[in-house]
């Protein structure tokens, strides 16, 4: 079965080229379109900030009836006209682990844009493994996606890094150290023990001209969450940065916290799932009155599905909940690993006199696994060449591969272009690439709105 649908694919996939199915990459207008947030005062530190989710949501993703596939760590920005931009980490094509898709929600995140992978791994550099776990914000013109990978060949012993963009599905430039451009070095590098998770898992809260960088410390001993600064108003903060260190303390089977900062109350919010992947699973609440040094506050449980992990909640640009805006809460849930679906709930934001402890009398919701039918004609989410890096003496042809959204990947058999590479190194001709003089250059290959990368090695 598997092998008719590569097939039916590697055919059907040419029709998009003609205008059949759904081809819109990306909304036509823009998001992020908040004016700043105007500076509030504290808020009340006698009263403690609870969320509570009305009803068992619904799901913005489901893991396709073949492939499965999961999307988590959801970023979600709220727009001026009431969409919500949401980032994802997801599973990626094989040899790139995880990436980070991309789509704009309406109506309350019941419809969507096609999704599309925003940001990957760049072959060849630090990050060439998988950029997962990301965290956006948008200021100065761009939107920047904080986000986890690795520089260990094994595959452990995260770090944290950043990219930005003008656009929100890309594409994206990393942050080198210097400046932006290719080759990413890490925005926070962990120095613990190098077979733990490491450092990633970001979030961003801008307050005035500083910005607030949460993300993940990961040891053997658990996951606890820290905090730095850097000066929003320098286009190259990353180099700015000031570490504050812990700001929330060793989770109770935790993981990433999203924060944000809740305009109405005065105070910072974070959210972070404890006792994840299990049937007592919920929705931890802390919050913070200067963004350094958090309380626990509250919980969510009642109405969220069992086993959940890896939440976000929704915020504007700036990493502020306005305050009449509506608020989403959304997590990936799920036993079988590797087959998250994402679900999303509207939430209420209040305050109460004292702070609400987890309780295993409240009751959450055990939410079946559904998966969704194959789509016959695919929507394709990422184009790369079938390696990331080749190895050319004379010529080769390369294919160029398409990851979509049922997690099938197939070849590109017509309308792949190339450029950027060097022509003192490479000529291209259709999809074969001869070698001219040694050397090495990076290639970018085209479809149908869609970018890739890879590198080239020749020894002519």
């Amino acid at each position: 079965m598997q092998t008719i649908y590569l097939i039916l694919k590697t055919l059907l996939v040419g029709l998009t080229m003609l205008g059949v199915g759904n081809t819109d990459l990306a909304p036509m207008t823009g998001g992020g379109d908040f004016d700043a947030s105007a500076p509030v005062s504290c808020g009340d530190q006698a009263m403690y900030l609870q969320i509570s989710a009305a009803d068992t949501g619904f799901d913005t993703f489901r893991p396709g009836e073949i492939h499965g596939g999961y999307h988590y760590g959801p970023s979600i920005i709220l727009n001026r006209d009431g969409s919500m931009d949401l980032w994802s980490a997801a599973n990626g094509p094989g040899d790139i682990v995880d990436v980070v898709t991309y789509s704009r929600l309406f109506d309350g995140g019941k419809t969507r844009t096609r999704e599309v992978v925003a940001l990957s791994a760049t072959p060849e550099t630090q990050d060439a493994r998988w950029t997962c776990d990301p965290g956006v914000i948008k200021f100065g013109g761009y939107y920047y996606i904080g986000y986890t990978s690795t520089m260990d060949d094994r595959g452990v012993c995260n770090h944290v890094y950043v990219a930005r963009s003008r656009n929100p599905d890309g594409p994206f430039e990393k942050w080198t150290g210097d400046g932006w451009g290719v080759s990413p070095v890490p925005l926070v590098e962990y120095t613990g023990n190098p077979e733990a998770f490491g450092a990633g898992e970001p979030s961003f809260v801008l307050l005035g001209d500083t910005l607030y960088i949460y993300y993940s410390w990961c040891t053997e001993k658990g996951a606890t969450t820290r905090v730095a600064t850097a000066d929003a108003a320098d286009e190259n903060w990353p180099a700015t940065l000031r570490y504050h260190g812990e700001c929330i303390p060793l989770k109770n089977g935790g993981d990433s916290a999203d924060v944000k900062y809740a305009d109405a109350f005065g105070r910072f919010v974070a959210v972070f799932t404890e006792k994840r992947f299990s049937d007592d699973s919920y929705v931890a609440v802390w919050e913070s009155f200067d963004g350094i040094t958090f309380r626990r506050s509250g919980f969510v449980k009642s109405n969220t599905a069992k086993k959940l992990h890896n939440c976000g909640i929704s915020g504007r640009a700036d990493g502020h909940i306005g305050a009449d805006d509506p608020v989403y809460l959304s997590y990936a849930y799920g036993n079988d690993w590797g087959n998250w679906p994402t679900r999303m709930h509207k939430v209420t934001l209040s305050l109460s006199t004292c702070p609400r402890l987890p309780d295993s009398s409240e009751e959450n919701v055990n939410v079946p696994v559904e998966r969704r039918g194959v789509r016959l004609i695919p929507e394709v989410t990422m184009i790369k060449g079938e390696k990331q890096v080749y190895h050319i003496q004379k010529s080769q042809h390369i294919w160029v591969m398409a990851m979509d959204s049922d997690g099938f990947t197939f070849p590109i058999l017509l309308g792949a272009t190339f450029d950027g590479y060097d022509k003192s190194v490479i000529r291209v001709v259709g999809n074969r690439i001869f070698a001219v003089g040694s050397g090495t250059t990076r290639v970018n290959v085209h479809w149908n709105g869609l970018s890739g990368q890879f590198v080239v090695h020749t020894d002519a």
